[in-house]
């Protein structure tokens, strides 16, 4: 894999977001942020990016990206009309029982702050293209395409590794398996483990489990490589 230098910023949020747990049916539950697989679809949305053409750049070796918890973490759960498919696709086939709720878990009014590396120099040059004026190809939504996003960009950095011989404060979530985490009294721990990217087939290759603080406050480690990006340090999924 090549160096990390360039490294784009921006922060997207919305009123709720829905990020389906794989494991999850007919009552679906969110992951608390977006995961490697949603970031992938998020930012081939904005840079316009077919349904099946962007698998290829969202590879571990050709990408780099971690999230920051902006606002503290909230569910909220809220019952959604779903269409019952047994007889059919269309209202007109259903003779009865055309809908049924279904409780939905949503994570409720997110913020985050995304950080992107990446090794195709086109792709990145039209992503900050498109974050630095405010443009999209498809709209931006978090988790489900009701869920509309925003965002801003908030730059270009240079990525310098650091490698720590003692403690150090991270501001984004931090994997399991890459980290040696500190427990800190009054900060809320959240552990979850998501998929990190997936194949052409849809088949998800990677699952992390990864560290995050839910009111969005530094969580501390020790021997842990991590990156200085202007003023925050980031250790990348």
């Amino acid at each position: 894999m090549q160096r990390i230098d360039k490294v784009l910023v921006f922060d997207i949020w919305g009123d709720y977001a829905h990020f389906r747990k794989i494991e999850t049916t007919t009552s679906p539950l969110t992951y608390f942020i977006p995961t490697g697989t949603s970031l992938a679809g998020l930012l081939s949305a904005i840079a316009g990016l077919k349904r099946n053409s962007y698998y290829q750049y969202f590879y571990p070796e050709n990408v780099k990206l971690s999230i920051r918890v902006l606002k503290s973490l909230k569910k909220v759960r809220i019952n959604i009309n779903l269409i019952k498919t047994d007889d059919g696709f269309y209202l007109w086939d259903i003779k009865k029982d055309k809908r049924f709720p279904a409780p939905f878990e949503f994570v409720k009014e997110p913020k985050y702050r995304i950080y992107i590396w990446l090794n195709d120099t086109d792709l990145y040059n039209k992503l900050k293209e498109y974050l630095q004026y405010h443009k999209c190809f498809y709209t931006p939504y978090l988790g489900i395409s009701e869920l509309i996003a925003n965002f801003s960009f908030v730059g270009e950095f240079e990525a310098t590794m650091q490698h720590p011989n003692n403690e150090a404060e991270i501001h984004t979530v931090v994997r399991k398996d890459k980290s040696q985490l500190i427990v800190e009294p009054g900060k809320l721990y959240i552990k979850e483990r998501i998929p990190i990217y997936m194949d052409s087939n849809r088949i998800v290759q990677e699952y992390a489990d990864v560290f995050l603080e839910a009111n969005g406050m530094p969580i501390k480690v020790k021997s842990t490589v991590y990156y200085k990006i202007g003023e925050e340090n980031v250790v990348f999924l």
